[in-house]
């Protein structure tokens, strides 16, 4: 019965042990894919923060090309003024000169309006003539050209039928020969002789639809024309009625423009003034600019001093925190799989003692050895943990100091020692970088018993 009991509290351990791997390791899922998106946000914010000064750039142009366009915008003004004196007198001129055309092609209009209800009329009988004489021709030619096609359409069906068999007879000859050598050139035959029968077909087909198409637009012609004879009946009556109107809209538009010459004077004062308005703005704004301009300047200066004394930090930072992270590597590699799945060792505390098995003590003397690397480990991860927070507030202090210098749109881009080391870090060759998350996991990776390491 002992044994039994054993066995089953030794199940349940077990099996708690493996809902408690399986918990920790669905955590730590969750927790790299929340990281990784943070550190997309985080670089996005880094790459808008980095196109400043190409936008800085862009402001200055546009600022020039503002400069040229309030000048053109002046230019215009003066050249349209003059523009407007000289159409007022010569539209004067040409409003008089339409009224005596419009009474001169009145008394004409009326003149040969009736010359061509004559000629209508006699043109009329002559295109019924014709169109009688012209229907009773294109009914033959209509037959002949169908029992052309006909025999059109046959001669095409024997050479294609000829054809095909000529081609097919040289084509299995070639490929019984150059069946192994000549694949892709057969293949290419293949595609030609397909082109060939399928042009073959459709221009037997085009053939048909164009005459199909000929015969009909022929009939819709001869409607067409019927039909057009008795649109120009009606419009010749409308355009009678609209020249009318015509002449009533011209009394109209002369009153309209005596009142739209007045309006545009009202209109090219209020202009002017507008002009005055925004040029005068435009000067407070240039002069206040160029004070931003100057404070900008002083305030670069100032940021590439402390740029300079930040970036030599954190050199000696990385250089560090590299080492340290090289050798939490190394104290990995000196565990067994037995160290990595066993509890932590149980401390007296306040007077409690917690029973432990005879099999975990077989485990525990074996793992004298790690419980001394963990030692160091933990004295190492301290180490760490310091310079990970001062890491940190230098890394806050630092995007400070460069949001303050996004800041300035205007600033020119001086040759300071801050683009010196640009400069001289991207022909630099790259130092062999340490992997991070390597360390980081080195870090976390005894959570599980109850210690928190982060």
């Amino acid at each position: 019965m002992p044994k039994g009991k054993n066995a089953k509290k030794a199940a349940k351990k077990a099996a708690a042990m493996r809902q408690q791997f399986k918990d920790y390791f669905e955590r730590e899922r969750t927790y790299g894919l929340l990281s990784i998106a943070r550190r997309e946000k985080e670089w996005k914010k880094m790459l808008m923060k980095i196109s400043v000064p190409h936008m800085r750039e862009e402001l200055d142009f546009a600022w020039i090309s503002f400069e040229r366009a309030m000048d053109n915008k002046d230019m215009e003004i003066t050249l349209l003024l003059e523009e407007l004196n000289r159409t007022e007198e010569q539209l004067n001129m040409n409003f008089k000169n339409h009224l005596d055309h419009i009474d001169e092609f009145i008394a004409t209009f009326q003149a040969t309006t009736n010359q061509l209800k004559t000629d209508f009329n006699n043109n009329i009988t002559e295109l019924e003539k014709s169109m009688d004489d012209n229907f009773g021709g294109i009914y033959e030619i209509w037959k002949e050209d169908e029992i052309y096609l006909k025999t059109v359409i046959y001669i095409l069906g024997m050479v294609k039928k000829e054809q095909r068999e000529t081609i097919l007879a040289d084509f299995y000859n070639k490929l019984e020969q150059l069946e192994t050598k000549n694949a892709q050139k057969l293949q290419r035959i293949r595609s030609f002789l397909t082109d060939t029968h399928l042009a073959l077909e459709a221009e037997s087909e085009k053939l048909l639809s164009e005459y199909q198409q000929n015969l009909s637009k022929r009939r819709v012609y001869y409607e067409n024309l019927k039909h057009q004879d008795d649109i120009l009946k009606k419009n010749l009556e409308a355009q009678i009625q609209k020249l009318q109107e015509m002449y009533d809209t011209s009394k109209i538009l002369k009153r309209k423009l005596f009142d739209c010459q007045s309006y545009l004077g009202r209109r090219v004062s209020d202009l002017e003034n507008e002009w005055q308005f925004f040029n005068n703005a435009y000067t407070l704004l240039k002069r206040k600019l160029a004070n931003d301009r100057q404070l900008d300047a002083r305030k670069l200066q100032v940021l590439t001093v402390s740029f300079t004394e930040t970036a030599q930090i954190l050199e000696k930072i990385k250089h560090k925190g590299e080492h340290l992270l090289k050798l939490a590597a190394v104290c990995r590699k000196l565990e067994t799989q037995e160290e990595k799945i066993l509890p932590f060792p149980c401390e007296n505390i306040g007077g409690f003692h917690k029973t432990i098995n005879v099999e975990e003590e077989v485990y525990i003397k074996e793992m004298e050895l790690f419980w001394g690397k963990v030692a160091q480990a933990e004295a190492s991860r301290d180490a760490l943990m310091e310079e990970r927070n001062f890491l940190l507030k230098e890394n806050k202090e630092l995007k400070r100091e460069l949001h303050n210098y996004c800041q300035c749109l205007n600033c020119p881009m001086p040759q300071t020692q801050f683009n010196a080391e640009l400069n001289t870090n991207k022909t630099a060759p790259k130092s062999k970088s340490f992997n991070v998350t390597d360390g980081i996991k080195e870090l976390r990776k005894f959570s599980m018993h109850g210690i928190n390491l982060v």
